[in-house]
């Protein structure tokens, strides 16, 4: 997968507040998420099941963001 960039016009004050955000609001429906800690999250496809880490950060400032998938399975 690639990596999910996007812009807010609100302030994002840490990396674990950007994957809460991801998760909440643009996790696709064929995934779902099975665990998380802070900026870390594993997601699994529903009918496939592959799992995917997930990785939050800046990008460049605190109103760009980036989730980078790393394939696990």
């Amino acid at each position: 997968m690639e990596d999910f960039i996007w812009t807010t016009s609100h302030y994002h004050p840490n990396n674990t507040f950007t994957m809460n955000e991801y998760l909440d609001e643009h996790l696709p429906d064929e995934y779902e998420c099975f665990f998380q800690d802070d900026s870390y999250a594993e997601i699994q496809h529903k009918v496939s099941g592959k799992i995917y880490g997930l990785h939050a950060s800046g990008n460049g400032d605190s109103f760009n963001h980036r989730i980078r998938f790393e394939f696990m399975r």
